[in-house]
């Protein structure tokens, strides 16, 4: 009788212990499978996405760049000019240069961007491409790590100090802002993906 009593214990205790197995596996099968299917379906989509922009031409490698040229015509600008010089020479991009036009400001325009920057006179020929009003001087700043020109002419409004900014320029292309607007850091990388 004893015999029996132990047996049925005993066999008890095996369908207890094979039940937990099993509630054991069926979660780590749930859990594992979720899993498997979540990472699917992130790397799915991710793909999706870099495919899409590698079909409409979306994606910039860091590499592959072109050079831009940055004209800022002035004209009595003597309170903001030096904040936005600043502003253009903290964003993010490889290659660029910042040319400052200077259209005859009747203020300390010219004054607080070469002292400000530690720009010195040079002696440039600039090519007339584009007809504009004669040149009076030329600063560079050779402190900077991006190429910082101003060029003071006579006055001739704005549109005549965007044809001395191109014609000064050393890059095919060139943007324009005015010398109270300030860029976002990454402004050119976005402006050039239609380009590349």
């Amino acid at each position: 009788m004893r015999f029996f009593l132990f047996n049925d214990t005993a066999f008890e205790f095996i369908k207890v212990f094979l039940i937990c197995v099993e509630f054991f596996f069926a979660a780590y099968l749930i859990g594992y499978s979720t899993f498997l299917f979540i990472a699917v379906v992130t790397g799915s989509s991710q793909l999706y996405r870099k495919r899409q922009q590698d079909r409409l031409k979306n994606t910039i490698l860091k590499d592959h760049f072109v050079p831009i040229s940055i004209i800022v015509p002035a004209y009595n600008e003597d309170i903001t000019i030096v904040e936005n010089v600043r502003s253009l020479l903290s964003l993010d991009y490889p290659l660029y240069e910042i040319i400052v036009v200077d259209d005859g400001s009747g203020d300390n325009t010219s004054a607080k961007l070469i002292e400000a920057f530690e720009m010195l006179p040079i002696r440039r020929p600039i090519q007339r491409k584009i007809d504009c009003q004669p040149v009076e001087f030329i600063y560079e700043a050779a402190t900077q790590k991006v190429p910082l020109t101003l060029i003071r002419k006579k006055n001739g409004g704005k549109a005549d100090s965007l044809n001395m900014g191109i014609n000064a320029c050393k890059y095919p292309y060139f943007i324009c802002i005015d010398a109270d607007s300030v860029l976002q850091k990454d402004s050119l990388s976005k402006i050039v993906k239609p380009v590349l």
